[in-house]
């Protein structure tokens, strides 16, 4: 017990000694968001059924795009930013303006930096030393339409490259570190009628920097959509779907499960939960409708599905769903509409296995990438990738090394490509297993501190991109390190999710010789 006794203090000393050396909250990997929303699926509400089935987010009443053109403002150093760059009376009238979404490096400002292995600035975690680390600050003003008014409103950046944060009408909304995962924030207590204004400050290097020390360009800022949307007080918040096969690959097991969600002065206290399934012709096999009582609730549905149509790189036959909320009056809250197809993976026999047949992976690793926009992704070239592959027999991708843009899921959905789902983790500087001994001590895998990170980005990973029948594999992440967090991270995907299996590229004999020790 008193052995016990001192490791404990020891541990809290290092853990006040940690703190008190990094006094920027950008060189902390504790302190890795403030304020954002827990991961979930990606979709969009609307008004009724026909809307949702075009799925043309710019057509919902729900719904406003951030995009365009902002103010801009670019230094070399954070003691050099603005501080006050979130201020009403700030004059930035001689600020640049930059396209959003976008890498500033390929508009122009600073410099894109392809490194493999090595980080582009002094290896020290969680540190970032030297005197370079450009410091960009995005303004612009927007309002929102007057029916908004009794909404919650969400705040979404699909993508922000750096630290960031961000403000709305000089208050601080909240901080992001995580890339390639939307940050989501409720903005509902921040707005004001009339014109608001947004202001976000982003550190191009951070803590977090050490984790996404991929084999790529190194680019930075606002690089997806940013949106705003506008939420019932009574709302579908989040679901799962999951569309097996039985065990004779014959039948189709359909099951849903819906998160409702009520905020603060809803006056609809028991709505209808209605979900109708399409088949792959349009028309309706299946629906059933579920009062909900008060309080936040999940509400299931499950329907077996006689000879369906399977889903497989081969034939991506996609069955329709749609969910509708509607008030004691039958009045329609909202709508979702998405896709599912009907699959099951296995491995038997140490064969990987879909619909009961053994698969030939033929499969690429791909980056986000574009020549003329670097990370920002555009459908044309999404398509050009995904046309390519298929005239090149090409049936796997892995999202190399980090979740990509929900779109392009879609895509892999309906034109059938086998995907491996990779967290955003690489630490590859900091040494990986088969590769050569490196040091515990320092390597973030291994730091307790360091562990609630890596699990954010594993679990924001699976909860936005869940639904999608095209994910065969998740896959934990990328040359970085073997340590418990990662056994962890694969006990908590496995209880989530039963149906895939998981991967890791680190999950083998570790070289040195106390990780050969079984983690407890």
């Amino acid at each position: 017990m008193k052995n016990k006794g001192i490791a404990i203090l020891l541990f809290l000393s290092m853990q006040i000694n940690f703190a008190q050396k990094t006094s920027n909250e950008w060189e902390n990997p504790q302190v890795f968001e403030r304020n954002k929303e827990a991961g979930r699926s990606t979709f969009i509400l609307y008004e009724n059924q026909t809307l949702a089935k075009a799925n043309n987010p710019e057509k919902s009443a729900f719904y406003k795009s951030l995009n365009g053109s902002w103010k801009f403002d670019i230094v070399k150093n954070p003691s050099q930013r603005p501080l006050n760059f979130f201020a009403a009376d700030l004059n930035d009238t001689n600020w640049k303006q930059i396209e959003v979404p976008s890498n500033w490096e390929l508009k122009g400002y600073d410099i894109p930096i392809y490194t493999n292995i090595v980080y582009p600035f002094p290896k020290n975690p969680p540190f970032i030393g030297g005197d370079y680390n450009p410091v960009a600050t995005y303004r612009r003003t927007f309002t929102i339409a007057e029916n908004w008014k009794n909404k919650e409103v969400i705040l979404n950046f699909g993508s922000i490259t750096g630290y960031a944060t961000i403000y709305l009408n000089g208050k601080e909304v909240g901080m992001t570190k995580a890339s390639k995962t939307a940050a989501e924030f409720n903005v509902t207590s921040y707005l004001k009628k009339g014109e608001n204004l947004i202001a976000v400050q982003v550190f191009r290097w951070h803590d977090g920097s050490y984790l996404e020390d991929q084999d790529f360009w190194r680019l930075s800022g606002i690089e997806r959509n940013v949106s705003l949307q506008a939420l019932p007080k009574t709302t579908i918040w989040d679901y799962s779907v999951n569309s097996g096969l039985d065990n004779q690959y014959k039948n189709g097991l359909f099951s849903l499960a819906v998160n409702l969600k009520y905020f603060a002065k809803s006056n609809i206290k028991k709505p209808t939960l209605s979900v109708a399934l399409f088949d792959v012709d349009g028309n309706q096999i299946f629906s059933e409708e579920k009062k909900a009582t008060s309080g936040n609730q999940k509400i299931s549905f499950e329907k077996t599905i006689e000879n369906v149509k399977q889903w497989s790189a081969e034939t991506p036959n996609l069955y329709r769903y749609t969910l509708t909320l509607t008030d004691e009056k039958g009045n329609v809250i909202g709508v979702v509409s998405k896709k599912t197809g009907f699959r099951k993976v296995e491995i038997k026999d140490a064969q990987l296995m879909v619909n009961g047949k053994s698969i030939l992976v033929k499969g690429v690793n791909i980056h986000e990438h574009h020549d003329e926009k670097g990370h920002v992704p555009d459908n044309d070239m999404m398509l050009k990738d995904l046309q390519l592959m298929k005239e090149h027999n090409i049936n796997a991708i892995r999202m190399s090394h980090y979740p990509h843009d929900p779109h392009f899921y879609d895509l892999c959905d309906e034109y059938g490509f086998y995907v491996v789902d990779e967290a955003n983790i690489e630490t590859h500087a900091m040494g990986a297993e088969l590769q050569g001994a490196f040091d515990q001590s320092k390597h973030p895998a291994f730091l307790p501190e360091w562990a609630p990170a890596h699990l954010d980005r594993i679990k924001r990973m699976f909860e936005i991109d869940k639904n999608h029948p095209s994910i065969i594999i998740w896959s934990l992440g990328n040359e970085c390190g073997n340590g418990q967090v990662f056994y962890d991270a694969y006990d908590w995907l496995k209880q989530k999710d039963s149906t895939r299996p998981v991967q890791f590229e680190q999950a083998g004999e570790n070289r040195n010789t106390d990780n050969n020790k079984k983690m407890e």
